[in-house]
């Protein structure tokens, strides 16, 4: 199976599984990935989402050797392409939006595609072996959807184009100085703190966690004024029909840790 799937204590992971092609996508693949993170961001059993690749890389782009592609008659038209990129592009929105933590575990190269869904999560944790690069330049290709959106605000205007342009790899240290990544840890205890910190907003507030990225999505964009009514919304909502507010306060008071359910 070209991806794996499991669920554990609120944590679903999505594991690209093509560890011989560096976990490079096909079309097949994208739409297996679009389908699960659709049924995963509805499912009010999974709290967190984990992204993750299996053996030495995360995800080395799209594959253009011509593996798992369908057999046409025709060469496809660039606005079916374009129809087609569009439904991929699913991926990133639902990573990027889903009204739950989104999580990228990445482990050697992850390039293209696999980049822009990274940066579609809201954080990405690395080992030290992590080889980023978008790799469109070197493919003749102007990029994934989402990818100047989303490398545009996680690393300012300028650094995003020479990313784009130039085409340079970034090691995991550069990428941790230019804010891409969140955390860079050693690969053998990748695994270990990819889970340390997935649990943890697991048993979180994940209806505080979903206005969170309403939130902070909404302040990628739009002005002061907009983003604090939408935050002040959100705010009043969450305090006054919220369970894990209510939550929240009663443990302070009896001075235990509060247990979250999720709405």
């Amino acid at each position: 199976m070209s991806i794996l799937t499991t669920i554990d204590q609120g944590v679903a992971t999505l594991t690209l599984n093509r560890p011989d092609r560096l976990n490079a996508v096909t079309e097949a693949m994208l739409d297996d990935i679009a389908g699960t993170l659709r049924k995963w961001s509805a499912d009010p059993a999974v709290r967190c989402v984990v992204l993750a690749g299996s053996g030495r890389g995360f995800c080395a782009g799209y594959d253009l050797s011509g593996d798992g592609k369908e057999e046409r008659a025709e060469p496809m038209r660039p606005d079916e392409a374009a129809a087609r990129m569009m439904i991929h592009a699913e991926i990133p929105l639902l990573l990027h939006r889903m009204p739950k933590p989104t999580m990228a575990s990445i482990r050697g190269p992850a390039a293209g595609s696999g980049l822009v869904m990274a940066a579609a999560c809201d954080l990405r944790i690395a080992s030290r072996t992590v080889k980023l690069k978008l790799a469109f330049a070197s493919a003749g290709r102007c990029g994934d959807p989402g990818g100047s959106y989303l490398l545009t605000r996680l690393l300012g205007a300028a650094r995003a184009r020479e990313m784009f342009l130039l085409d340079e790899p970034m090691n995991g240290d550069q990428a941790l100085a230019a804010g891409l990544l969140n955390r860079l840890v050693d690969d053998d205890a990748l695994d270990a703190e990819t889970m340390v910190l997935a649990t943890k907003l697991a048993a979180g507030p994940t209806a505080a966690f979903a206005a969170m990225k309403r939130n902070l999505n909404a302040a990628a964009v739009g002005a002061l004024e907009e983003t604090m009514a939408q935050e002040a919304v959100s705010n009043a909502q969450i305090s006054l029909l919220s369970h894990d507010a209510t939550e929240a306060a009663k443990a302070f008071l009896e001075r235990r840790m509060p247990r979250y359910l999720g709405y």
